[in-house]
């Protein structure tokens, strides 16, 4: 249950059916928060980065994320020039970690807002649990949209690159 001195706790039954898949997991996340332990670690953000935060369906996130990503992408351009190998493993890695350590406590925090933001509307609990299971859970929708654009942008990238170069 979350706990503020303002706020009514949410049942534990409305956290598992908006985590969905990994539910388990999450609602473990979920009381360690309520106890002050906010730093856990999410070895599957980890390793899909920016794809986690789609999966999860954390769309404000993701975006904020990759706008931040682009502009960080340009500042360290402008300022270092073209990228090495080391410094794009290790700038990779760096980002890896962040959300390794991020992805649950920003999980959990998108949760709880799309939570109270249904119970805001006073629903009967049958309507309330079928809209907290469509509002949470997962989708790969986002990702293979995804992994399509990014295919895309690739062979656009290297498709321009043979044009003004012949």
């Amino acid at each position: 249950m979350s706990e503020t001195s303002t706020r009514v706790p949410i049942e534990d039954e409305y956290v598992w059916t908006f985590f969905g898949p990994q539910a388990e997991y999450y609602l473990e996340r979920w009381r360690l928060r309520q106890q002050g332990r906010r730093l856990t670690f999410n070895l599957a953000a980890f390793l899909a980065g920016l794809f986690w935060f789609a999966y999860r369906r954390m769309y404000l996130v993701f975006f904020c994320l990759l706008g931040f990503l682009l502009v960080e992408s340009m500042a360290e351009e402008a300022v270092f020039g073209e990228p090495s190998t080391a410094s794009t493993i290790a700038a990779n890695l760096l980002f890896g970690s962040l959300y390794g350590f991020l992805g649950n406590n920003l999980y959990l925090w998108h949760a709880e807002r799309k939570i109270r933001r249904l119970l805001a509307l006073g629903l009967p609990k049958d309507e309330l649990l079928v809209r907290l299971r469509r509002a949470g859970g997962t989708s790969w929708v986002p990702v293979l949209v995804m992994l399509a654009l990014l295919v895309l942008f690739i062979g656009l990238y290297f498709w321009l690159g043979q044009t003004t170069q012949g």
